[in-house]
């Protein structure tokens, strides 16, 4: 199908550009500068490039949504819905947002490449002496075209499961844990939270977290450190691309972590609610009992780690640091 054979070789695309602009960073003709400007861009286009690729088609992230709804159709056939939590109250502000963001980012890089056409490190930052060559101008605007389009589709498919499998999902998961601490119905109550417990860290999400966690605080340090230390050096309006990456990047690294830390606490919560329950249930207790048993904790996982209460603390402070020492470095003091 046309629209498959699109998909595809937007995939492959996306894989060879960000690999071109890797090779430029490392072996190109530039400078310490140019190669932490180009680092940020780099960065983006690898992360939006794991989270797009998907040659076979693989239906996953569908799944973990079809199965969101599911879970909404069981627990609210006997129960209204909750009120929103300040977590969800939260998210009504990030993700739109974050959908505003990501066409916006785009208009910002292709405004940046016309004023500033040997811009690290893209396609004509590439060539030796970039700055002295006028070029044709047709070309130009054809080489930042295809630039932009290719920006515009890896950052709507990288950021449509990141907003929509992981944001909504983890916001979703707080929201079924409310409604079943206050679930009357034991039964459906355990079948509900064993389905949960079994499918909740499958499909997409297993695949963004660890990329998040490997790409975004990167992003932050370095975007941080350009707005800082090169604000200068970078013509208006794109220098406006890295500020507003950082300050993404910075929300994700709060509110997301911090929300994907509530799934384990919530979770041994509504465990605790179920034991007490049980114990006061006549007729089948004992099975009841076991089933409970048979139902773990719901944790947030990367790796063979999770996400705790500790862990978007631990990243921003990391964040922070390590820009404080990059900028001292910059300015030849002694960090300590």
């Amino acid at each position: 199908m046309p629209h498959i054979r699109m998909f595809r070789l937007q995939s492959v695309l996306s894989v060879v550009y960000t690999g071109a602009m890797l090779a430029n960073i490392c072996f190109g003709w530039l400078t310490l500068t140019e190669r932490l400007q180009g680092f940020v861009f780099f960065s983006l286009y690898f992360f939006c490039s794991i989270q797009k690729w998907n040659w076979n088609l693989d239906i996953a992230g569908i799944q973990v949504i079809n199965a969101f709804l599911d879970y909404e159709d069981e627990l609210l056939a006997d129960n209204a819905p909750p009120p929103l939590s300040l977590g969800a109250k939260m998210m009504r502000i990030f993700i739109p947002a974050g959908e505003i963001s990501l066409p916006t980012v785009a208009l910002l890089q292709f405004l940046l490449l016309r004023y500033v056409p040997c811009t690290p490190p893209f396609i004509l930052s590439m060539q030796p002496n970039c700055k002295n060559k006028a070029g044709f101008i047709v070309v130009q605007l054809g080489v930042h075209m295809f630039e932009g389009w290719m920006f515009w589709h890896m950052m709507l498919a990288g950021g449509c499961w990141v907003i929509y499998v992981l944001f909504t999902g983890i916001v979703s998961i707080l929201s079924y844990f409310s409604i079943l601490n206050n679930h009357r119905n034991q039964g459906r109550l355990e079948h509900v939270y064993s389905i949960l417990s079994a499918d909740s860290n499958l499909g997409k999400i297993l695949q963004i977290l660890p990329s998040i966690m490997l790409c975004i605080p990167g992003i932050q340090i370095i975007t941080l450190y350009v707005t800082l230390n090169h604000h200068s050096d970078i013509a208006m309006p794109g220098f406006l691309v890295f500020p507003l990456i950082a300050v993404n990047c910075g929300m994700n690294n709060v509110l997301a972590f911090t929300l994907a830390s509530f799934v384990n606490s919530a979770s041994e919560k509504v465990m605790e609610s179920l034991a007490k329950k049980a114990s006061g249930l006549s007729g089948k207790k004992s099975l009841i009992k076991r089933q409970i048993r048979g139902c773990s904790v719901l944790k947030v996982k990367f790796g063979s780690n999770f996400i705790d209460r500790g862990t978007p603390l631990v990243v921003q402070t990391f964040c922070i640091n390590e820009t404080v020492s990059l900028t001292l470095i910059k300015q030849g003091k002694t960090v300590h």
